[in-house]
């Protein structure tokens, strides 16, 4: 059991990247689940395919840097999205080196019952978290964890 603190106090270094390897941890699930659609997709699928559909057209490369993944792990990634028949891939116009990825209509459905189904699993989540930190705390949290992601993706380590 996690010990709550209870008093301000101030993290060690260590504490703030244990605390950042955790939360990773618990976000990395490969449990698959059943977005509405009669099949099971696991979290990074269903995410990448959401990306996808936000930025018609990006590039494996593209989705690489966006998610600080290797290319390979992303091109294993959509090769697998592609055999379920949820993104379709087309040579760039005038540039046949680079291919673009888009949804199908397949995808599309998915990615929308996606983000129905997260909606509602977070506002419960976010609901219970509220009793234990203020609307306030959480936005900054949020808004810490988006720069973090950021940073980290441009980051070179000593």
């Amino acid at each position: 059991m996690l010990k709550k603190r209870t008093a301000t106090k101030d993290y060690t270094l260590f504490e703030m990247s244990d605390i950042i390897e955790r939360i990773a941890a618990v976000g990395v699930t490969s449990v698959a689940t059943d977005y509405g659609t009669g099949e099971k997709y696991n979290p990074v699928e269903v995410h990448t395919l959401s990306h996808i559909a936000e930025h018609p057209g990006i590039s494996v490369s593209e989705i690489a840097r966006d998610w600080g993944k290797t290319k390979g792990a992303v091109s294993q990634m959509i090769r697998k999205l592609s055999l379920q028949g949820l993104v379709c891939k087309k040579k760039m116009d005038g540039n046949d080196k680079v291919t673009c990825l888009y949804v199908t209509e397949k995808g599309a459905e998915l990615d929308k019952l996606h983000k129905i189904y997260d909606t509602s699993n977070y506002e419960r989540f976010l609901k219970v978290l509220g009793e234990r930190v203020t609307q306030e705390e959480l936005m900054t949290a949020f808004k810490v964890m988006e720069n973090w992601i950021e940073l980290s993706l441009d980051w070179i380590p000593h």
